[in-house]
């Protein structure tokens, strides 16, 4: 999607922080943990899909993007998916919140899902495969990516739009994001694309030799 949640390859957010500890949470507070866990859940019961998750965070305005933190963002778009799934009722949901706010809510201690039953839920969702079709280019093919600006979600970086690149590799038949974020099964044959970084970022701003990206071949066309 185009706008502020297409980050990658834009200027003026200063460099990326250090690394931190192999070691270290991927959380600073628990109530991330308890997000992600609600995200997990909701991928592997099948009430929502990677693609409607990430097209629901390209929901949120420019202002709440920028300012919120990352797992708020999260929490907001995983509440959408489960409303428009019917998984929750807004009612009830308003509610809970309030009795939290208040200090009243009761939690239940119900047991839920166990981890290998949700794990197992997230790879048979995340298995993107489809029966093969014959790809339209080969390893060592010139191709462009085509400058299209999708309204909807696309998983085509804005970045490498125009620019051209060589097929590495082809990947097989898989899920078009494109589609599958609105609700559509179809697939395509999937390409790894390699890019003189300079052609990208210019010979005077990176001092990478290239660039690897997984495209969809819709994406792509001759030069």
């Amino acid at each position: 999607m185009d706008g502020i949640h297409d980050l990658g390859g834009m200027d003026g957010f200063d460099d990326l922080p250090p690394d931190e500890p192999d070691d270290a949470s991927p959380f600073h507070q628990d109530w991330e943990g308890r997000v992600y866990a609600l995200f997990v859940a909701g991928i592997a019961s099948g009430a929502f899909n990677l693609d409607e998750f990430r097209y629901a965070l390209e929901q949120h305005n420019p202002e709440f993007y920028l300012e919120k933190p990352y797992y708020e963002r999260w929490l907001t778009g995983i509440e959408s998916l489960l409303l428009d799934a019917g998984v929750v009722d807004r009612d009830e949901l308003a509610d809970r919140t309030a009795a939290f706010e208040r200090g009243e809510a009761e939690i239940s201690d119900e047991p839920g899902p166990s981890l290998d039953e949700l794990a197992e839920g997230v790879a048979e969702v995340y298995q993107s495969g489809r029966e093969p079709e014959d790809p339209v280019f080969e390893p060592g093919d010139e191709v462009e990516v085509r400058n299209n600006h999708p309204k909807g979600h696309t998983r085509c970086p804005r970045y490498v739009r125009g620019v051209r690149g060589t097929i590495q590799a082809h990947r097989g038949t898989h899920v078009l994001p494109d589609a599958s974020a609105h609700g559509e099964d179809r697939a395509e044959p999937l390409y790894n694309v390699k890019f003189d970084a300079a052609d990208i970022w210019g010979a005077d701003h990176t001092d990478a030799d290239a660039v690897h990206i997984e495209l969809w071949e819709s994406y792509l066309t001759e030069p």
